[in-house]
């Protein structure tokens, strides 16, 4: 099972600009975006009530009217990552690596678009893929750039103060070491994945990245390990019962294998 988390979504970053407050405020030469008129103020509030209401297809559809409808506006970059989050979750792959693709070809120094596509990518592989080793490169790639950004202490997006941007970037660390351990998981090197999930847990703890950790320690043939940290995971309060059950099974698993050895 790979359980994606919450990643950073733009329409935070949306939400928390002045969208609305100065409809016909001229751009600022700062970090604040500003809507150019009003019909674009009308066209970004479609927008943000799609999202409000989870509706994903009709998101995308209304980004789309926008950035057609309003070519230089500033908001393009903060649209693009709603899409490639929309896209990613009613499930279109696709998409999501088509906007990914487009934020980076306009900014190489994208976090969100970068562990978005590293993290879409290793969930998208499978085991007799012919192309496999070389997609474990690109979600190689895209996480340790991202990795490599965030420990260079990359601004925070444009809209959002560092203070906000903090516990989202810790998060977004998490999901790089993440998908770099789906990756280690994937070419079978099953003591690198449980590096990298671990440093993924440390970066952003979550039940979810636990069980990654227990049964990367299950495939690494570590069962003591596998067995203490399936426990953790039945311990946490936070975990759902879906996560549990998971969890639960990996610990009677690795209890199995350790007693056949």
């Amino acid at each position: 099972m790979r359980s994606r988390f919450a990643l950073f979504s733009a329409a935070l970053v949306f939400t928390a600009m002045p969208l609305f407050a100065q409809a016909t405020a001229p751009a600022t030469t700062g970090k604040q975006p500003r809507p150019k008129s009003q019909k674009e103020v009308d066209a970004l509030k479609k927008v943000q009530a799609d999202q409000q209401a989870q509706n994903w297809s009709q998101e995308i559809q209304d980004i789309n009217s926008v950035l057609e409808n309003f070519a230089d506006t500033d908001y393009k970059a903060m649209l693009l990552n709603m899409a490639m989050d929309a896209a990613q979750k009613q499930g279109d792959y696709g998409q999501t690596v088509a906007y990914g693709d487009q934020l980076i070809q306009g900014d190489p120094n994208d976090i969100i678009a970068r562990v978005t596509l590293a993290q879409a990518i290793a969930r998208h592989i499978r085991e007799n893929d012919l192309d496999k080793d070389q997609e474990i490169k690109k979600v190689q790639g895209y996480a340790n750039k991202a990795l490599d950004l965030i420990k260079n202490n990359a601004p925070a997006p444009p809209g959002i103060s560092a203070d906000q941007w903090a516990p989202y970037e810790k998060q977004l660390e998490g999901e790089a070491h993440d998908a770099l351990g789906t990756a280690a998981d994937l070419g079978k090197n099953y003591a690198a994945a449980v590096t990298e999930y671990q440093a993924a847990y440390t970066a952003f703890p979550n039940p979810i990245i636990l069980t990654h950790v227990a049964k990367a320690y299950l495939d690494n043939k570590q069962y003591d390990d596998a067995i203490s940290t399936a426990e953790k995971v039945l311990a946490d309060s936070s975990a759902s019962a879906q996560i549990k059950q998971l969890a639960q099974q990996q610990k009677d698993a690795a209890t199995k294998m350790k007693g056949t050895k």
